[in-house]
């Protein structure tokens, strides 16, 4: 995923709400910045497992896993 300008306030809000592990429900236009709401955790976690001295306070996993289940491949195909 490529984010020149950064995540929007909404998605933020919302990726954060998810690293706290809360649930999150989206519901908003095609094309609207969905994606990013599964991807930057999943990001955020990985440069959390290769460099967990920078975060001491917090519980890093080894290896982060993210589960991303879309009703079709067409859809799949989109976000992969």
């Amino acid at each position: 995923p490529e984010w020149n300008e950064g995540l929007h306030a909404w998605q933020l809000k919302l990726v954060i709400h998810s690293l706290d592990g809360k649930d999150v429900l989206c519901s908003i236009a095609t094309s609207a910045g969905k994606s990013a709401l599964f991807a930057a955790p999943i990001i955020v976690l990985q440069e959390m497992s290769a460099k967990p001295h920078l975060y001491p306070d917090l519980p890093v996993r080894a290896l982060p896993v993210g589960i991303v289940i879309t009703p079709t491949k067409g859809l799949a195909a989109n976000i992969v």
